[in-house]
């Protein structure tokens, strides 16, 4: 069994960075009559203990891979960066361990010509890991960078996606709800976009557990997935 924590600190940095790149118009892709949202990503660092049979992974910091190329569909990190932050956190944080990266999957009401709602995202499973794990074959995909990452010996063991669709109306009362078992959550974020009118953010948050060497991961139902933040809390 395996649970995650996502601590407030780094449950805010995954967030609001999702929900810039989601919303607000920079570098080459500035016009916001014609912007598209974006992927970001980052790194997540904290630490594991094993009690009972259970590991239970703290996430107690995520940081923004500001150098990772963000297009609309993909977001590519550079090895540099993490290789450059391992050694920071080496030298000022010795008590945390990378765990692994988050990045984030935007939508929107029409994307791509094609016209989608929040029930797609959810319904055509959108807001989890792209492409087939344990696929050797392919350099694409979600699961191929885990495999890339761990053969470069970076101890890769969680994965996490942040999902992010603008409602096309506020939703009043929204609720939090666990998805995947409970290994993913569900929620909706009311608040100001970049040209201050309030809007409705539909977003998910679904975590991976790698526990060996290959890309394939642990099944959902044995992954908890806890974050103070929307209430969902440990036992004690």
């Amino acid at each position: 069994m395996y649970s995650v924590i996502l601590s407030p600190d780094a449950f805010r940095l995954i967030m609001s960075s999702t929900l810039e790149a989601y919303a607000v118009p920079h570098g080459r892709n500035d016009d916001p009559n014609h912007y598209r949202p974006l992927e970001t990503y980052g790194a997540l660092w904290g630490y594991s203990v094993t009690r009972d049979g259970e590991t239970i992974f703290h996430i107690t910091a995520a940081d923004i891979d500001s150098s990772a190329h963000r297009t609309p569909n993909w977001v590519r990190r550079k090895h540099e960066a993490l290789c450059l932050k391992s050694g920071f956190y080496k030298r000022y944080n010795r008590e945390l361990e990378y765990l692994g990266d988050f990045h984030s999957h935007p939508y929107s009401a029409e994307a791509d010509g094609v016209r989608i709602t929040a029930r797609d995202v959810e319904s055509q499973h959108c807001y989890r890991f792209s492409g087939t794990p344990g696929d050797d074959q392919s350099d694409s995909g979600d699961f191929a960078d885990v495999k890339y990452l761990k053969e470069a010996n970076f101890p890769y063991r969680i994965g996490f996606v942040a999902t992010v669709y603008k409602m096309t109306k506020v939703v009043a009362n929204p609720r939090e709800e666990w998805l995947d078992g409970v290994s993913a959550i569900r929620f909706t974020y009311n608040g100001p976009d970049a040209d201050e009118t309030t809007r409705s953010f539909r977003c998910w948050l679904k975590a991976y557990i790698f526990p060996d060497e290959t890309n394939t991961p642990a099944s959902d139902n044995v992954v908890t997935l806890l974050c103070p933040s929307l209430g969902f809390l440990p036992c004690e």
